[in-house]
């Protein structure tokens, strides 16, 4: 403690000690005091209102250290503070700290108080948790809320699965509530929160960008219960607040598809990682969603520990360890949140695997691992009127069977002699599923298609090509799988035909905005295949090849606005000289001058004479396999035959030459 001193014969003489009280103007508690931030513990007592609402319970006088220096005049009396209203008890927790009125020490509330608040406080309340959930009454009786703190057992092999069913072994359930711990002992650093984490911007602009998120977004990405976030949102009441890692999160997506706030991403990304980082959370299901909406941001070309791919594994983790992809029927979790893990759980299961075709890496989940209902319509009544609920559920059901082609199909110990069989249960899975969609996720003959139901089919018609283009290892004798089939070029040029028309009508509607990070992978699997064709010797198919390549040229310098890493993309395809090279893609000399890949339309001459030409069938036939010259090795049992092979291709042409050649020469 510092001595004060005082003015006297013209030098400083000490004082005796003296106890050190802020001042009446500058009165903090030491939370706010580190945070910078108002405190008004002198008019409402303490807990001032900050700690009060978010449940800090160290609210006490900052006692700030004084250097010895000359003071005008004598300490003022300390102005008296009231002591604060009684504690809801229901939503505080922690030890609290109280001036009194007649003494100058401080008052700490009774522990019977503090346990009949429900929640573990102890001085270490890491001591005191195992215990009392394994010596508490009524263990699977305890409703799981969001007042509570929830534990999954883990499978049999887990020691507290092993003392739970000592206790009462009919049990059958893995989810059980215990004691909250305090945010002291779960939080990392809590004190060194910045005071910009708690900010909002003006009601207007929350508004705004939370309209701009429910109608845009969580429609066909429903993490979130639109009525009931919502419902928290409009009703200000201090005891049941929305979440703030939520409230950050969701305002983060809004200005992702809301160009007069797309600034303000990187700001609300960056206060809803810190509430991540520093654990300030209580409820971990919060965390797995927000998780998933962070998924929408790009902060670099970081790949592995940031963006989508990082925070895809962090959801997974938690939703594990939660016990998310166990059935949670038997267990005493309320209804509203069992209807929320499991719409939550799926999603993340299609953003698993999506994510995990976008780079070739490893699944993270692994779904014989889980025993989770399949998603039912029931399980989005609560996110808003304009829930795309057909569309979430067909969605898993195609990433569910994509998921088990992928692990087969391009696992490490995948055999060679099983993959064209396992294309051909694959080709026979996805048309039964094709087959099956309802007709309002079909996509329909119109010059404008809907947001949802394209963005189905782009997944479907990636994975066509990622599945039948050629595989990039040589074949040998005992492994020529890696030639194409009788119908992989069909099949290729018309999903990535398919995944351009989508993409041109998304432009022309701005929905663009709306896709999600797997859009990317879409388009650029429908570019490496139309770059390809754009080298075809027979002058038809290249002019075909050219609209089309120009057309997702242009959709990808739009998508670029909006995600950061699309820009590499771009100019991979603007600049790379290897694209550009003659021979990448042909063995042959072209019948057409190849001109660069990024030029409109209108600089290609169009061949000599007009309308269509007599297709040569040796020049078609030697068209696919000119694409990848990896392909062009033995093993011609699976090449493709020239008759075949225009007759798959007569379609993709014979019904727009003359339109292409009237463009051409318009141009």
């Amino acid at each position: 403690m510092s001595n004060a001193m005082s003015p006297s014969d013209g030098g400083h003489e000490p004082q005796s000690p003296s106890p050190l009280r802020p001042r009446a103007s500058k009165a903090a508690c030491s939370t706010c005091h580190q945070r910078k931030v108002k405190c008004d513990a002198q008019v409402v007592g303490f807990p001032c209102s900050s700690c009060r609402k978010h449940q800090r319970s160290d609210c006490v006088w900052h006692q700030k250290r004084r250097r010895v220096t000359a003071r005008p005049a004598h300490p003022q009396d300390p102005v008296p503070i009231r002591q604060a209203l009684p504690i809801d008890v229901e939503h505080w927790s922690g030890d609290v700290e109280v001036p009194s009125h007649s003494a100058g020490h401080v008052q700490t509330r009774s522990a019977e108080t503090a346990r009949a608040s429900g929640y573990a406080l102890a001085e270490d309340g890491t001591k005191r948790h195992l215990v009392e959930f394994i010596d508490q009454e009524g263990l699977g009786d305890r409703p799981i809320d969001n007042e509570a703190r929830i534990s999954y057992v883990g499978t049999d092999i887990s020691n507290i699965n092993f003392l739970v069913r000592q206790t009462d072994q009919q049990l059958i359930v893995y989810h059980f509530t215990t004691n909250r711990i305090d945010r002291r002992f779960t939080a990392h650093e809590p004190d060194r929160i910045p005071a910009e984490v708690f900010e909002l911007p003006e009601k207007m602009i929350v508004d705004e960008l939370l309209r701009a998120y429910f109608k845009k977004i969580n429609p066909g990405f429903p993490v979130i219960d639109e009525d009931r976030f919502l419902k928290q949102y409009h009703a200000r009441d201090p005891t049941d607040p929305p979440s703030l890692l939520l409230l950050h999160a969701i305002l983060m997506v809004g200005a992702h598809v809301t160009e007069a706030y797309k600034d303000l991403k990187a700001t609300f990304f960056r206060r809803a990682k810190i509430l991540i980082d520093s654990r300030f959370e209580r409820n971990r299901d919060v965390v797995v969603q927000a998780a998933l909406l962070l998924t929408w941001h790009s902060d670099g070309p970081e790949d592995v520990a940031a963006n989508a791919w990082h925070w895809i594994g962090v959801a997974a983790r938690l939703a594990l360890g939660l016990g998310m992809h166990r059935n949670a029927e038997p267990s005493t979790l309320v209804e509203h949140n069992k209807k929320m893990w499991r719409r939550v759980w799926w999603l993340l299961v299609q953003c698993d695997l999506l994510i995990a075709l976008q780079y070739g890496r490893p699944l993270a989940i692994n779904l014989d691992d889980a025993d989770v209902l399949p998603p039912k319509p029931s399980d989005y009544d609560s996110c808003g009127p304009t829930v795309e609920v057909s569309y979430a559920i067909a969605l898993t059901d195609l990433c569910i069977i994509l998921r088990d082609i992928y692990r087969k199909f391009f696992g490490p110990h995948s055999s060679s002699s099983n993959r064209n069989s396992t294309l051909v249960e694959a080709d026979n899975a996805l048309a039964r599923w094709s087959l099956m969609l309802p007709h309002s996720l079909r996509l329909q003959p119109t010059s404008t298609l809907e947001l949802w139901p394209s963005t189905l089919h782009l997944v479907y018609n990636t994975a066509l090509v990622l599945f039948h283009r050629p595989r990039p290892h040589p074949a040998t004798p005992s492994s020529p799988s890696s030639l194409p089939g009788a119908n992989d070029a069909e099949i290729c040029s018309a999903a990535a035909g398919t995944i351009q028309a989508i993409f041109e009508s998304l432009a022309e509607s701005n929905a663009l905005p709306s896709l999600w990070v797997f859009s990317l992978t879409s388009l650029f699997t429908a570019m490496i295949q139309l770059s390809a064709e754009v080298r075809f010797s027979n002058p038809l198919l290249a002019i075909a090849a050219v609209r089309r390549y120009d057309s997702t040229l242009y959709s990808l310098r739009t998508l670029a606005k909006y995600w950061p890493n699309a820009e590499s993309i771009l100019h991979f395809f603007e600049h790379s000289q290897r694209l550009q090279k003659n021979n990448v893609h042909t063995q042959a000399p072209p019948l057409i001058s190849p001109q660069p890949l990024a030029s409109p339309p209108s600089v290609r001459e169009p061949p000599a004479e007009d309308g269509p030409q007599d297709v040569n069938e040796e020049h078609i036939a030697k068209d696919w396999r000119q694409l990848f010259p990896f392909t062009e090795t033995i093993g011609t049992e699976r090449a493709v035959h020239g008759s075949e092979f225009l007759e798959n291709w007569q379609g993709m042409y014979w019904d727009e030459p003359w339109d292409l050649w009237e463009e051409v020469r318009m141009n």
